[in-house]
């Protein structure tokens, strides 16, 4: 059984990436928030958090 926000759902395997790492963050922010909803948190809070890791990324410039 597949749990929400698994890897493996969330990326494509056998696709080449332009940018693998924008790719990565993007998919481990999109099982983020599956787990979110899965725990029925309400959209606000999942979005509010999305933000601050985005901002948080931005600032430092590093990937995780």
């Amino acid at each position: 059984m597949a749990l929400a926000g698994a890897a493996h759902l969330e990326l494509v395997s056998g696709v080449i990436q332009l940018h693998p790492e924008d790719a990565m963050v993007d998919a481990m922010l999109r099982g983020w928030r599956a787990q979110q909803m899965s725990r029925g948190l309400k959209e606000g809070t999942i979005a509010g958090r999305e933000r601050l890791i985005r901002r948080f990324h931005e600032f430092t410039n590093e990937y995780p």
